[in-house]
């Protein structure tokens, strides 16, 4: 058996980079940047008004309740045909090009108009109001850097600069295995000794947030040649990834080990010191990768977030593979008698300004509504038998770890 950064680190070596590709702006949401972007002109490319107001020269309205001649008006888009001289004072909307001579603008609030003048009434600073021309970013800065995962703010940069078909990466395509006699579809109405298929629906979900592209082939039979003809036809269908569930244990109808190897696969890893999830497999053929995780659901989801998950990111070319490990105060008692690194479902709340981590019941490695329920997952090292209220621990967080938590 081998360590989690160990297995983690023979996964990660093997990964392949995919191409990258052009993509219309809308269809890039959640897809990995592969270029660097940068500003095709001085952001903002004027000296831009910040207010609604009226564009001034400082040194005239350097005493309060200063009267000035209004001789035009520049609104957002328009670019000023007047330039501003002593005594004068131009109308101007946020967003407008500030008009030649104004060194400042003072908001509408703080004046008074009637007919054709403005009565300002504050001292105004030179440079009030204003957003200089390059202020933002300078011609040929860089904006966004190559690996980020493209968000709706992200979006926005690439409008901006007129990057309507980025390059990103090509979304890596994944196959998805369920073994097991006793597993039926999700809609049909199991006898007393089946169970629905859980896995299938679980990882295809977390293979799209992941970035990947997930086919869902048809429940395996515990039987070897089935086991066989399935792994093969999902390596004839071209996909980069094949992720398999259940069948990866060393009982008498345990066949994925036996499956790979005749089929040519290198296995790298067959075990892993954690908990949920030790029989763990990982292997290649070529450059696809396989990854065979445990039957039970919580297994399955736990392994695909340590080794699977970085390994779709890291094949698009994300910067950041890892999700980000926290610190949380212990709020009750866990215990780990399994002498392996365990992850343990928690609900991660913040309690007078700091992280803190409630355990979740849970009956063990099968009990997917107490996973559901957890936005976070509580570390004990191998040699931590316990952790007690107020230690404190370890967490990594889930995908639902920003939203309101469901177990309080």
């Amino acid at each position: 058996m081998i360590t989690v950064d160990e297995a983690l680190a023979e996964v990660l070596g093997r990964v392949t980079l995919l191409p990258a590709e052009m993509a219309d702006l809308m269809e890039t949401r959640h897809r990995i940047l592969r270029q660097v972007i940068q500003a095709d002109r001085d952001f903002p490319p004027f000296n831009r008004a910040a207010m609604d107001g009226f564009a001034v020269r400082s040194l005239d309205t350097s005493a309060p309740n200063a009267t000035l001649t209004i001789v035009g008006e520049v609104r957002a888009g328009m670019w000023p045909d007047t330039a501003l001289d002593a005594g004068q004072a131009i109308r101007i909307m946020t967003g407008a090009p500030v008009p030649e001579g104004a060194d400042a603008v003072v908001q509408v609030e703080r004046t008074k108009s009637k007919d054709d003048t403005v009565l300002i009434e504050v001292v105004v600073a030179s440079g009030l109001n204003i957003v200089r021309q390059g202020a933002e970013a300078l011609a040929g800065a860089e904006l966004l850097p190559a690996g980020v995962r493209i968000q709706a703010s992200h979006l926005a940069v690439l409008a901006s600069v007129g990057e309507v078909q980025p390059a990103v990466s090509v979304r890596p395509r994944v196959t998805v295995l369920v073994t097991g006699d006793e597993v039926i579809a999700p809609g049909s109405r199991p006898t007393a000794a089946q169970i629905r298929n859980a896995n299938g629906p679980a990882l295809m979900a977390l293979i799209e947030e992941a970035g990947g592209i997930a086919s869902d082939a048809t429940v395996v039979s515990d039987d070897p040649a089935a086991t066989r003809s399935a792994i093969q036809a999902a390596f004839d269908s071209g996909c980069d990834v094949v992720v398999l569930s259940g069948g990866v244990s060393a009982g008498d109808f345990d066949f994925v080990e036996g499956a790979l190897s005749d089929l040519g696969v290198t296995l790298h890893v067959t075990s892993v010191r954690v908990k949920p999830g030790a029989p763990f497999v990982f292997g290649t053929r070529g450059q696809t990768l396989i990854f065979g995780l445990p039957g039970n659901p919580v297994s399955a989801q736990v392994t695909f977030e340590l080794f699977v998950r970085p390994a779709l990111l890291k094949m698009q070319g994300a910067a950041a593979v890892a999700r980000p490990l926290l610190e949380a105060t212990l709020d009750g008692t866990l215990v780990n008698r399994s002498g392996r690194r365990n992850y343990l479902p928690v609900c991660a709340v913040r309690k007078a300004g700091l992280l803190v981590a409630k355990p979740i019941a849970t009956q063990g490695s099968g009990d997917v509504v107490a996973h559901a329920l957890a936005n976070a997952l509580a570390i004990l090292e191998p040699d931590q038998t316990q952790a007690l209220a107020g230690d404190l621990l370890t967490l990594h967080p889930l995908s639902s770890f920003l939203e309101a938590p469901l177990h309080a």
